[in-house]
């Protein structure tokens, strides 16, 4: 069950970060509050598994690879990440959950906010369906 859950800038301690858990409906186990303050302790940032495994190494934390999957996707599907594909082979996640776009340039993420992209004309939307959302991503390469 997917809530609009919107990080506020806290300063993420334990217990802002089991608030945060609380208030998106996951039971804030010791492992989801140590990987929620990797992810989320950083501000605004995108990432993907691997890069918080090798922090949770770096950390001190033992926590498989396979246990960051299950509780990245499981923050995800309610709502505490926005979920960026790059490629078929590659997923990054995102902190910042609001409505906006990606800039890619190798592996570098950055945000464009809204304010900056104007949609002229958006295809016709098949029957029975509406826009949940627009994600566009601008891949960049070098100018040389």
């Amino acid at each position: 069950m997917k809530k609009n859950t919107k990080i506020q800038n806290y300063n993420f301690d334990k217990i802002c970060i089991m608030g945060m858990l609380r208030r998106a409906d996951i039971i804030p186990t010791k492992q989801r509050v140590s990987l929620a303050g990797l992810m989320f302790g950083k501000g605004k940032r995108h990432f993907t598994a691997e890069k918080i495994h090798e922090e949770a190494i770096s950390s001190n934390l033992h926590i498989s690879l396979g246990t960051i999957y299950n509780t990245i996707n499981h923050f995800n599907e309610y709502g505490l990440l926005k979920e960026v594909r790059i490629s078929n082979s590659k997923t990054y996640f995102d902190t910042n959950t609001t409505d906006h776009h990606h800039f890619i340039y190798k592996d570098t993420i950055s945000d464009i906010d809204n304010k900056e992209l104007k949609l002229i004309n958006i295809p016709k939307i098949p029957e029975g369906k509406k826009i949940k959302s627009i994600n566009i991503t601008i891949d960049l390469v070098d100018d040389n």
